[in-house]
């Protein structure tokens, strides 16, 4: 996902009136949408191996979460757990599905909400990797139009080109994958409420990859991006949804409950016993920061954020991610955490059967007696409970917060039965505790 767009946050509000004056979006929907969240490890996911066991899913999963601090600070590589080419390109844990063209094809796509890029592959390929339905071909579709080289959207993407007066985007991923081909208008689809109907947006902004290469985990459309950028589908489609979405992950991903990702009105975080925190951008307004202040245990002893870090900007120094699995602190302010939560914990420590998971004990999630934990985001304290902190690991349960040398996220775990709504009008993060299996 290394390429996205660089640009400084206020050069992105300017930006962003340029943009919607071109995309000339639907009226806004007042019921909102919600679509299914899909875990890729979930039979229902296009990415499911009947194949790997749950140890192996949870091990690939433990991966592609360094993988992402790799992205986010590449130049801490070498302290990580595991080598940076046995990570796969497919860099995510959950999948949404859409439908695009005026044929309202069927398509899959990694939700990401630190990518600020829609991309899918196209034909005519010169390079495309396999996927098992059919792949877009915008001679198909009578709403597909290339965007001119004079085009205000085409001046404000990065590492644009132009051929025979058509935008060309190229994206290049931490691993060296790289997609690219044209930067084009279609209408995206997207489900409601109702399973039977969708809503359209026609002229939404995506990379059309006629050359994708370099992948080594297929099935897949491509990366839908949920980021705060220029042309990411919440951004695009901000003025029809109220600029705001939520989502609420279920824990068990293998049972017949599924998370949903919420848009518009139906997104409102609001009910009692909500909190809200201030979101920030980063200086390149492409990523969701929170401030993360300090963490309780036990609802006494507190342990305040006081490391030098490398913060986004003045405001936030941890990211919100979807699809990052663990969270990641400060190594100094981590191990006084684990200090503070092993002394409170009477099972039976056993070593790890995961490197880079520090802290396991012989028990099963749902037994164990660990203390709780609350995050403490500036105006916002999070109750985190032991499907929040603790993951099943083979036979074991292990603690789900790690440590990092330079970067620090607030990964799914953590977020597991919070409804969680991102509001870019008021530029907010809010979390309600609730059952996600029953929303």
């Amino acid at each position: 996902m290394k390429g996205y767009h660089n640009l400084l946050f206020p050069q992105l509000v300017i930006l962003l009136i340029i943009c919607f004056c071109d995309i000339y979006l639907t009226e806004a929907h007042n019921d909102g949408i919600s679509v299914e969240l899909i875990h890729r490890d979930s039979p229902n996911s296009i990415l499911y191996n009947p194949n790997e066991t749950s140890f192996q899913r949870l091990t690939n999963s433990i991966i592609r979460s360094f993988n992402r601090i790799n992205h986010f600070y590449p130049r801490k590589l070498e302290e990580t757990p595991y080598p940076q080419e046995e990570v796969t390109d497919a860099n995510g844990d959950f999948i949404i599905k859409f439908a695009i063209g005026s044929n309202h094809l069927f398509q899959m796509g990694l939700a990401d909400t630190v990518s600020n890029m829609i991309s899918l592959q196209c034909q005519s390929c010169s390079s495309c990797y396999k996927q098992d339905f059919p792949i877009f071909d915008p001679a198909n579709s009578t709403t597909y139009e290339n965007v001119p080289c004079s085009a205000d959207a085409c001046g404000s993407l990065p590492n644009q080109y132009c051929t025979a007066n058509v935008c060309q985007y190229q994206l290049k991923y931490v691993t060296g994958a790289v997609s690219a081909g044209d930067f084009a208008r279609e209408t995206f689809s997207l489900g409601t409420n109702d399973p039977n109907k969708f809503i359209s947006f026609p002229k939404v902004l995506f990379g059309c990859g006629h050359v994708n290469s370099g992948f080594t985990s297929t099935n897949f459309s491509g990366i839908v991006g949920l980021g705060p950028g220029l042309f990411s589908l919440t951004t695009q489609l901000g003025n029809s949804l109220f600029n705001k979405f939520s989502y609420c992950l279920v824990r068990a991903y293998e049972s017949n409950h599924v998370s949903k990702l919420n848009f518009g009105e139906h997104s409102i975080v609001s009910d009692p016993g909500t909190v809200s925190t201030p979101l920030t951008y980063g200086p390149k307004g492409d990523l969701y920061y929170l401030n993360l202040e300090g963490i309780s245990i036990g609802g006494s002893k507190r342990i305040d954020l006081e490391v030098e870090v490398d913060l986004a900007n003045d405001q936030g120094n941890i990211i919100i991610d979807l699809a990052t699995k663990l969270t990641f602190l400060p190594l100094g302010f981590y191990e006084t955490l684990e200090s503070e939560v092993t002394s409170r914990i009477i099972s039976e420590r056993v070593p790890s059967p995961i490197e880079a998971l520090r802290v396991c004990y012989k028990s099963t999630l749902d037994s164990i007696e660990v203390p709780i934990i609350t995050a403490h985001f500036t105006g916002a304290n999070v109750v985190l409970n032991r499907d929040n902190t603790f993951v099943t690991v083979k036979d074991v349960v292990c603690f789900a917060i790690v440590p990092s040398p330079s970067f620090f996220v607030y990964g799914n775990i953590a977020m597991r039965n919070y409804l969680i709504g991102i509001d870019r009008d008021k530029n907010t993060v809010s979390f309600f505790p609730t059952d996600c299996s029953k929303r």
